[in-house]
């Protein structure tokens, strides 16, 4: 009987490491496929912006990232309960933090283009009317006008140059830089191209367009940030709320964090802090 009851508390053991182990290498498996996918898009992303770096050096940077913000959470909570919340909550925002990275580069080589747009505009629409073709009057761009925007244009001369349409070469411009101006050159470009214009008085209508649209968005622009700043400041308050007084009290936190209430009073005001600053972003966003 003795005998019985070990060799079932052996096989249940055995089964509970097999268990454990297979749910090991699928978590594995699956964590560092999950990893693998954001470097490539991590990759893809800057590649937009003029920015090289391969989806395995991009994937290999994302652990030491999350392993900084699990340690600075440890540090952070003065009792075990608060040391795994901080651990959990700092963990998951250092994930976020190359994707907000790359949202802020790609963010800024956007306006850098957008602020270019308008010269560029008038200098193709300058070498049309001195005789050059759409072709001459984009490679001209390309080496007349500064980084981004010589870039850009750069790009669809070479694809031109390798044997790639013109028509396709534009579409393909306008899919790497998703501007409301780029995208409107492009259709203008095409439609042009399919039912006859003049391209040069075209040019200069947009770059007067987008100078006008400009204007607008920046008196928006100046109205709407006070705004946003307000919004940024009310919803990181109870995070700093929560840090100063653990700092003060060690011990004031804790019916937060050892009991099931404080527990949904903490997850119901990291949601409501989280819609709330959604709203106030959707208020203040304004369409030109």
């Amino acid at each position: 009987m003795v005998l019985f009851k070990v060799l079932v508390a052996t096989m249940i053991g055995l089964a509970t490491a097999l268990g454990v182990r297979v749910a090991l290498d699928a978590g594995g498996d699956r964590w560092l496929g999950l990893l693998q996918s954001y470097g490539k898009w991590i990759s893809d992303e800057l590649d937009k912006v003029l920015i090289e770096i391969s989806p395995a050096r991009a994937t290999f940077w994302i652990t030491p990232i999350i392993l900084t913000g699990v340690g600075l959470g440890l540090l952070s909570g003065n009792t075990p309960a608060q040391r795994v919340f901080w651990a959990v909550v700092v963990g998951a925002a250092a994930y976020f933090v190359p994707t907000f990275a790359v949202h802020w580069l790609k963010a800024r080589y956007l306006q850098r283009v957008d602020d270019q747009l308008v010269d560029s505009l008038r200098l193709m629409a300058n070498a049309l009317k001195a005789g050059l073709n759409l072709q001459q009057a984009i490679d001209l761009v390309s080496r007349e006008m500064p980084m981004p925007i010589s870039a850009v244009f750069g790009r669809v001369v070479k694809e031109i140059s390798l044997g790639r349409l013109t028509d396709d070469a534009l579409r393909r411009m306008a899919q790497r830089v998703p501007l409301d101006d780029v995208r409107l050159f492009t259709d203008s470009v095409l439609t042009l191209r399919e039912t006859g214009g003049n391209l040069s008085e075209t040019f200069a209508v947009i770059a007067e367009t987008v100078v006008e649209r400009k204007k607008v968005q920046g008196r928006i622009k100046t109205v709407t940030t006070q705004g946003v700043s307000q919004g940024v400041i009310i919803c990181s308050m109870p995070i700093a709320l929560l840090l100063l007084f653990s700092i003060i009290d060690e011990h004031y936190l804790d019916p937060f964090f050892n009991t099931p209430l404080g527990w949904i009073m903490l997850l119901a005001v990291f949601i409501l802090d989280g819609v709330g600053m959604w709203a106030i972003l959707k208020v203040v966003k304004v369409e030109v």
